[in-house]
């Protein structure tokens, strides 16, 4: 390894003179790329594609940072701050397919749009373009050599359809180009040695020199070589296939055997690995301008813990590593996705502990014993399940499934009010032929929650049916070829992803608000069928101005009603509400020959949706926002650690395959980091039964201090809702939404 050093801020200085630049000027090559399109007209749309990666290998600039022997930066003409998303189209020639379609642009922006003011949805994005996982296990197996031998053989069965073959030519098309690509540079590192003169630069060229001519053209042997070719398929396919890759990858478990093979070979040692592993968690946050307003965070992350395909738990050296370059360097990202179980060590939890009373907020926890198992209910194997992943906020995916995920939310509270006030929405639903049952007339409660549920069936069925006629398009304005490339099912089967190649193939509704849904149908229940302390009329009037005559009856809602995480009964009844809200968000059929699975993760959409949802039967106020993932209502009171561990025992979240997150706030900070106690908290967390936590330790004082000067307190990082970023670096609303959180 020649004893490569990590120097981060010499690393960050390098990186920041070049991304400073982006977005550069790529119009020569997209005039390349439109005049190939004349020239062709009938070419396919998996043919168009090639010209991208072909153009890409011949003209685009192929840059390397003379502190990091890593390589995969290639200048497309991406923004700095992009690797999230890619549609609407972004700049950059990985968008070019997608931006010769902008009729369909538009027409999906605009039906989106319309319900988006109603407050019904947030739909950017027509299928998920931000999430993915590019499956770098199967490069690392094959090389791009392996995957390229194994189409060709395909071809030559005889069973194969015209369009079929065009897609195993083409990804085979596109394979050739990253490996020259990755000759470049191997010959850009050559041509930098000449004129290099310092040791630790001369390093790290060395190492690119000798392993782009190797990697990741062929399988992976060493420790540094998997580095460089899981980077490698990441940014690749960022840069060129027209999505966004979240999940860098599960490292400890996919690492662990180079590691061990170099150390018993003499290739390596500990101190040089962790170097390595210092400048590969470093990559994110050099590429990244974080001191820039970042509504979705980098959407990067790493994956730790969890098992092997055979169940064995991983805990290892490497998981050591990763935690130890956040702890000596804070990095705000990629953010951290632990899974842990039962069987996990102590020492695991204590390490992982350590960093959450660091305050680095940079953690979400996966519990092993719920996920898998919801996963399984599914119909997808043990072993598959065994290596899920999760990719931007916690959206979890399995390594070979192309899931759809956080690409649409869905305001469950404004959904409720279709079926409270349905002569209003059935107008705002009337361009779409959809229609709700009114339920404000049943003669008792359970008439009226079997008809609000209906009506959440019905329009959750209504929103299926259009992201399927939506969604249909994927294979014809982004079809992903590389991406393909890395799920060996999609040489198989002969189909791109887009098409269904990839072994699972599902989507899940993001939805928001459940805790508020819960809380407001318990009000009703209470308020007006059983207790009789208000009419219907008179509390759909009430919450239609917002409680402005109506005082005394918002604070009975508010603090007389039992509310849910809180009171026994009330989180008994919200066990039943989420169990037949699963049942609505899953099960029905995608495009792409899979299902829609249930998920509740809300990202920000929790405080998108509030300025446009009037007050609820639970107390709520407009403008409030609502409730988070599986979190009670932010009005609740009296909500600390112990009341939210101890409600999730109610719950059974393997109904929720795609994840129910539970936001921990816990509003204080210790001098010194107290890893036993966030320890127990996970324990406790996985033994009662939850899915997803994201942990955020801070205290008030200090944010508001904060807030009051932030040039002396820049190093302050928060969870916002799945993502992590500087406190000092959020919009004001968001920084008073996060404060708040700490007072209960």
């Amino acid at each position: 390894m020649a004893g490569y050093r990590f120097n981060k801020e010499e690393y960050f200085k390098e990186t920041k003179e070049v991304y400073s630049n982006y977005p550069t000027d790529v119009s020569r090559m997209e005039e390349e790329l439109d005049r190939l399109q004349k020239e062709n007209p009938k070419a396919s749309s998996f043919q168009k594609k090639t010209w991208i990666y072909r153009i890409a290998a011949r003209d685009a600039e192929v840059i390397l940072f003379p502190s990091s022997p890593f390589y995969a930066e290639i200048d497309t003409g991406r923004e700095q701050n992009s690797v999230t998303a890619s549609f609407p189209p972004q700049p950059g020639i990985g968008c070019w397919l997608m931006k010769q379609y902008p009729d369909f642009v538009d027409e999906y922006g605009e039906w989106s749009g319309y319900y988006g003011k109603y407050g019904v949805m947030n739909g950017p994005q027509f299928m998920d373009a931000a999430h993915h996982y590019a499956n770098c296990e199967t490069v690392l197996k094959y090389g791009l050599s392996g995957i390229i031998r194994h189409a060709m053989m395909r071809l030559e069965e005889k069973n194969l359809t015209d369009h079929q073959q065009d897609f195993l030519k083409c990804m085979v098309d596109v394979c050739r180009s990253l490996q020259k690509i990755s000759e470049r540079f191997a010959e850009k590192a050559e041509e930098m040695l000449k004129t290099e003169h310092d040791e630790e630069h001369v390093k790290a060229l060395k190492m690119i020199a000798v392993t782009a001519r190797r990697i990741p053209s062929e399988p992976a042997e060493t420790f540094y070589e998997a580095m460089c070719a899981i980077w490698f398929t990441r940014e690749m396919c960022n840069a060129l296939d027209g999505l966004g890759f979240a999940v860098i990858g599960h490292l400890d478990r996919i690492l662990i055997s180079y590691y061990e093979r170099d150390l018993k070979n003499n290739r390596i040692t500990p101190d040089e690995a962790q170097e390595l592993v210092d400048c590969f968690v470093s990559m994110t946050d050099a590429r990244w301008d974080l001191e820039a307003d970042l509504p979705g965070g980098t959407n990067a992350d790493i994956i730790i813990g969890g098992c092997d395909k055979n169940g064995n738990i991983v805990y290892n050296d490497i998981s050591r590593m990763i935690i130890n370059s956040y702890k000596k360097y804070h990095f705000a990202n990629p953010k951290l996705q632990v899974r842990i179980s039962a069987k996990h060590p102590d020492e695991f939890l204590m390490q992982v502990g350590e960093l959450a009373g660091m305050g680095l907020n940079v953690l979400s926890v996966f519990n092993d014993d719920v996920i898998i198992p919801a996963n399984q209910k599914q119909g997808k194997s043990l072993e598959d399940c065994r290596l899920y992943v999760a990719g931007g906020c916690q959206e979890i995916c399995l390594s070979n499934e192309v899931n759809s995920r956080a690409y649409t939310y869905l305001n469950l509270v404004q959904m409720l009010n279709g079926s409270l006030y349905p002569e209003y929405w059935n107008d705002v639903f009337k361009r779409d032929g959809f229609k709700f049952i009114p339920a404000a007339n049943a003669s008792d409660f359970e008439e009226f929650y079997h008809i609000v549920i209906e009506n959440y069936r019905n329009e959750l069925n209504f929103f299926v049916k259009k992201y399927n006629e939506y969604g249909s398009w994927w294979k014809i304005i982004n079809p992903s070829l590389f991406f393909s490339a890395t799920m060996p099912s999609c040489t198989e089967t002969a189909k791109d992803v887009s098409e269904g190649g990839a072994v699972y193939n599902t989507d899940n509704f993001a939805a928001a608000g459940a805790g508020t849904v819960i809380d407001s149908l318990y009000a009703i229940k209470k308020a007006v069928y059983e207790d009789k302390i208000t009419t219907f009329g008179h509390l759909l009037k009430a919450m239609k101005e917002d409680f402005r005559d109506d005082e005394i009856l918002r604070q009975y809602l508010l603090h007389k009603v039992p509310k849910f995480c809180k009171d026994k009964d009330a989180t008994e009844f919200g066990k039943k509400v989420m169990d037949d809200l699963a049942e609505c968000l899953g099960g029905q059929a995608n495009y792409r020959g899979g299902k829609f699975e249930p998920s509740l993760f809300a990202f920000y959409s929790y405080n998108w949706f509030k300025n446009v949802t009037i007050a609820t039967a639970d107390g709520r106020k407009s403008e409030s926002a609502l409730s988070r993932g599986v979190n009670p209502s932010e009005s609740t009171e009296n909500i600390n650690i112990a009341a939210l561990l101890d409600a999730i025992k109610t719950m059974d979240y393997t109904k929720y395959p795609g994840g129910a997150v539970i936001y921990m706030d816990i509003p204080l900070m210790y001098k010194t980091p107290q890893p036993s106690l966030f320890a127990s908290v996970m324990r406790a967390f996985c033994e009662n039964g939850g899915s997803i936590m994201d942990f955020n330790v801070i205290s008030r004082n200090a944010l508001l201090e904060a807030q009051k000067n932030p040039e002396t307190h820049k190093n302050i990082v928060v969870r916002v809702c799945g993502y992590s970023a500087y406190f000092h670096t959020l919009t004001a609303e968001m920084q008073n939404e996060v404060i708040q959180r700490t007072q209960r």
